[in-house]
């Protein structure tokens, strides 16, 4: 499993009008590891991301998952494959609990898994303490309990990568804590697991690989100890950032960059 890409980026850019958002990258996500991508606002690690769901078409280039071109994937053997939780999050209509996880098994309708359907979902409900709010709508829940639904969906859906785009922004400590434990048991299980996050000391005390990016360019790309250096995020962040320990002790401060 270690020597295998869950998925990959082969020159892979993107260009909105005048905006180049990521110039051509090379980048290799490496199959049974939590890969953090991390870098200012506007690095591109949201388009990089989107790149990797197949929710984004590069410009030029192309984007594998597991060896196959995503754009030759229908939407719901993609969504067999990876599985995405950013931090918009919203459902408008009043949808309850169960619904929503519920749609997390979706892409499995027509397949053999669907006999295990009502086990799956009960058991992601029951695994983020909502089986009480099972049957309540979900536009009756608090922010976090609403993250929590969402986190739920993305367990039933049971696809091997898990894609994850600042789903931590709007989690309270415990809420990033169960997030975490989320990705490890996910990883542990056989999965692999990209997230995006601004925090950059958490990262280093759960993630494997760093994806370090800056103005829509890999600046480093490998093992944590590798990139979260002094040096490497100074150079990333345009910031004098301080960094001390190693491994899971490492600790990152980054002042506030210069406007």
């Amino acid at each position: 499993m270690r020597g295998q890409a869950a998925a990959e980026l082969h020159e892979a850019s993107l260009r909105t009008g005048e905006r180049q958002r990521l110039h051509a990258t090379t980048l290799r996500i490496p199959a049974g590891q939590i890969t953090a991508v991390i870098g200012r606002n506007g690095s591109g690690k949201s388009t990089l991301l989107g790149l990797l769901a197949g929710e984004l078409s590069p410009s030029a280039g192309r984007v594998t998952i597991g060896s196959i071109p995503i754009d030759t994937l229908g939407h719901r053997e993609l969504a067999r494959r990876r599985a995405i939780l950013t931090q918009d999050t919203q459902v408008s209509f009043g949808f309850t609990v169960r619904d929503v996880v519920s749609w997390g098994r979706t892409p499995w309708r027509g397949t053999s898994s669907v006999a295990e359907d009502t086990t799956i979902v009960s058991g992601a409900i029951g695994q983020q303490g909502l089986s009480d709010l099972a049957d309540r709508p979900v536009t009756a829940l608090s922010g976090g309990e609403r993250k929590r639904v969402h986190i739920a969906r993305v367990i039933a859906q049971r696809s091997p990568l898990l894609l994850l785009d600042e789903a931590d922004a709007d989690l309270d400590l415990v809420g990033r804590r169960t997030l975490d434990d989320l990705v490890s048991d996910h990883v542990r299980s056989g999965g692999t697991a990209v997230v995006v996050s601004h925090d950059v000391t958490r990262m280093a005390h759960v993630c494997d690989h760093v994806v370090l990016l800056r103005d829509g360019r890999v600046h480093a790309d490998g093992p944590r100890d590798e990139v979260l250096t002094q040096q490497k995020l100074s150079e990333a962040f345009d910031a004098d950032v301080q960094v001390t320990g190693t491994g899971e002790a490492l600790a990152v401060r980054i002042p506030d960059a210069p406007a």
